[in-house]
């Protein structure tokens, strides 16, 4: 699907582009890498050293990791409305996943990224953005114990989001306008 470029270099109706804009895929990979969630695009924890409780050890699925046919892509749905754009549902992810284990295999065949959302890393308003976000789910906000509680989440994503600029300046990937 990402070779394909639907909507871009192909209409989205065409065989391999199932009707998702090629840009939502970026999205998709930015938010989990951010967060670190293996589960939606390396079901199978390819990209990183998994932990032996995690359940991709347990079922095996490793095994998998050198077949491309065996690849599935779970948790992700389309609004009836705007069937080109991508839900995120169970988002999952590894908050205290260490800087050397990141799984990078989630940007794999990534290209280009959404600028605003690359802006927003690099401003340095990152963390107020979250705080604002977060407080917004008053059940997850106390339940993680207020802004005090949440810093070391944030402080992990404000990380990754540093680590991911830095990929997007070696590989040297395009920004797009966002609409």
């Amino acid at each position: 699907m990402l070779k394909a470029g639907c909507g871009v270099k192909t209409g989205l109706n065409g065989e391999a582009c199932v009707g998702v804009n090629h840009s939502e895929w970026s999205r998709l990979a930015l938010f989990d890498f951010l967060l670190q969630v293996n589960d939606r695009l390396d079901r199978h924890c390819c990209g990183f050293k998994p932990e032996p409780s995690d359940l991709c050890v347990e079922n095996r699925l490793q095994s998998k990791c050198g077949n491309t046919k065996d690849l599935q892509l779970v948790h992700i749905l389309v609004r009836k409305a705007d069937p080109s754009r991508l839900v995120f549902i169970d988002n999952a992810g590894r908050p205290l996943q260490p800087v050397d284990n990141l799984n990078y295999k989630l940007l794999q065949g990534i290209d280009q990224f959404p600028e605003r959302a690359v802006s927003v890393l690099q401003s340095g308003c990152l963390e107020s953005l979250l705080l604002r976000s977060l407080y917004t789910d008053r059940e997850f906000w106390d339940s993680h114990g207020g802004a005090g509680g949440l810093r070391t989440l944030i402080r992990a994503v404000k990380q990754r989001g540093q680590i991911l600029l830095q990929h997007i300046r070696d590989k040297q990937l395009a920004l797009y306008t966002d609409l």
